[in-house]
């Protein structure tokens, strides 16, 4: 118990400064320190978008730059129904976040950042579409080829404690993103 009290005293602490490591890190509020997840054994942490545009490609770079517990993070990984359920009762999503899934349009693939792509089709993977599953029916541009052709993925409002995913292209932008610092342990 000390050891959480301790661990998330160091976190509200560290989360008040700037990281200078190339990328601003999001000053996070009262109450918004990482939260763990035993599941995973990952922590999660709700933070505001600080690139320019706060689009999807930025707030991966913002994500990767930072670190909590010597771990890098990275955009969420929601690849379980009981992650998705962590998600919906630790943070507030009653707006937009972004999430770390794209959907690459030349080769009709899914991909979690740092993971192998997968079929949006494939039926053993867990999935979370909101039944539109593109904001206003933003699909593949014609002929999208190179690695800025993708769809990106964020988590659209459907309640005040509720969201499912939809994809819009990248150069949309929300304020807050999901962060995730996979540490393998508390």
């Amino acid at each position: 118990m000390a050891r959480t009290l301790r661990a998330v005293a160091v976190a509200a602490l560290l989360s008040g400064f700037w990281l200078a490591s190339g990328a601003a890190m999001a000053a996070a509020g009262p109450g918004d320190a990482p939260v763990y997840n035993p599941a995973t054994k990952s922590y999660f942490q709700m933070l505001a978008t600080t690139g320019r545009h706060g689009n999807w490609p930025e707030s991966l770079e913002q994500a990767q730059a930072l670190t909590y517990k010597g771990v890098r993070g990275r955009l969420a990984v929601i690849n379980t129904p009981e992650v998705h359920e962590f998600v919906m009762r630790n943070f507030d999503v009653s707006r937009e976040m972004w999430i770390g899934l794209r959907y690459w349009c030349e080769f009709r693939l899914l991909e979690w950042v740092g993971l192998r792509p997968f079929s949006p089709g494939d039926e053993d993977r867990f999935q979370a579409w909101h039944p539109q599953w593109s904001r206003a029916n933003q699909f593949c541009p014609p002929n999208a080829t190179g690695p800025g052709a993708f769809l990106a993925v964020y988590y659209q409002p459907i309640s005040s404690n509720a969201a499912l995913w939809q994809a819009v292209r990248t150069g949309k932008g929300f304020g807050r993103m999901l962060v995730e610092f996979p540490t393998g342990g508390e």
